[in-house]
């Protein structure tokens, strides 16, 4: 089964962790708030590289659900 991660925009805080480490799945918009830049992950080394950024948000912005 497929995950879709999900950025809760009103905790995040503009860092910019995720879309440095993952920028094929994030980008920053205009007003520094995380946006999920791709659809369903199937790929096992895709849904570790998003678990990892998700553990490593710092506002815990950033969760990883079943697609």
């Amino acid at each position: 089964m497929g995950r879709r991660l999900e950025v809760d925009r009103a905790s995040c805080f503009g860092t910019g962790l995720c879309s440095a480490t993952a920028p094929r799945f994030f980008t920053l918009g205009p007003d520094h708030v995380a946006a999920v830049t791709t659809g369903e992950l199937t790929d096992p080394d895709d849904i570790a590289l998003a678990e990892e950024v998700a553990e490593c948000c710092p506002r815990e912005a950033i969760s990883l659900r079943p697609a």
